[in-house]
């Protein structure tokens, strides 16, 4: 079986500008995306929008699998993602949906009985930043006797 049985170049729609990542196809690395990608299979990597493109469609099928971070702009998500999730515009995860991470979002449409395992961070127009822990003192540097004083 060749590559081009596994990445087909249309959709069933037959829409020349999307790719087709099919069922029987697992890709290891990176994906840069320009147009609108649909994921049947697996990709162990991430999966991001072209740098200077400004308006991308990403949909991860029900089969689809991406293990690694997800970046576009309209993202539907309809399998699995193993990793975090940044919508530059809009996020549709259905009811089929799994996700285990944050999914950082300007509008978000969730679906009841899809599965969130982490924090739903809205963008509000911004590039999404990584969490970070808020705690303003270093981990060694917690005082005993103010702990205490807590404590009683």
């Amino acid at each position: 079986m060749s590559i081009l049985d596994k990445i087909t170049a249309t959709t069933a729609t037959g829409n020349k500008n999307s790719t087709v990542i099919g069922e029987n196809c697992v890709i290891e690395g990176d994906v840069t995306f320009e147009k609108t990608i649909e994921v049947h299979g697996k990709i162990i990597g991430t999966l991001k929008i072209a740098e200077n493109c400004t308006s991308a469609s990403l949909v991860i099928k029900k089969t689809g699998v991406v293990e690694g971070d997800v970046y576009g702009s309209d993202v539907v998500i309809e399998g699995e993602v193993v990793g975090n999730v940044s919508g530059k515009k809009e996020i549709k995860i259905v009811n089929s949906a799994f996700i285990s991470g944050n999914v950082y979002y300007d509008i978000l449409d969730v679906q009841g009985g899809a599965t969130i395992n982490g924090n739903l961070i809205r963008n509000k127009g911004k590039e999404p930043q990584k969490l970070e822990n808020k705690s303003s003192a270093p981990v060694g540097s917690i005082d005993k006797k103010e702990t205490n004083e807590k404590l009683l």
